[in-house]
């Protein structure tokens, strides 16, 4: 199953065909279009975005307003994987809870279960978004969270 936003295809299957699309990168300005709408759909602060991306707030800020001529700051493979990750992610989310804007608040909201922690905080590593991943797996299956 694909998806494309803006002319980006999303891998939303994992495997060997999320790894080629981290390998083949992401241009700039469709990067750029892509991080923004990404944004927009989750609600998140450009500081929150940076966080995920595991990118300094200053860098990040850049790669958002270069011009496609300028090719250093283009998005790095890492950039890419994460963007995928939290794109699969909200997928995911939204079809557990069946609403963006109660995905969206869900993401905030501190968790006992993640030891008071949001489970946006735990985004600043890939394994939090796998362990986000799997929680949001328990609640689709009933299984307390």
């Amino acid at each position: 199953m694909r998806e494309t936003v803006t002319s980006i295809p999303i891998a939303t299957a994992t495997g060997v065909r999320f790894v080629e699309q981290v390998r083949t990168g992401w241009p700039l300005e469709a990067g750029q279009q892509h991080v923004r709408q990404l944004a927009a759909k989750l609600d998140m602060t450009l500081h929150e975005m940076a966080l995920v991306l595991a990118t300094a707030e200053r860098t990040f800020a850049r790669q958002l307003s270069a011009k496609p001529s300028e090719k250093t700051l283009a998005f790095t493979k890492a950039q890419a994987e994460r963007l995928l990750l939290l794109q699969a992610l909200t997928n995911h989310g939204v079809e557990v809870f069946e609403d963006q804007g109660k995905f969206n608040r869900w993401l905030r909201r501190p968790l006992h279960l993640l030891q008071q922690q949001s489970p946006l905080q735990l985004l600043d590593t890939v394994t939090g978004f796998r362990v986000v991943d799997q929680l949001l797996g328990r609640i689709a299956y009933g299984v307390y969270s």
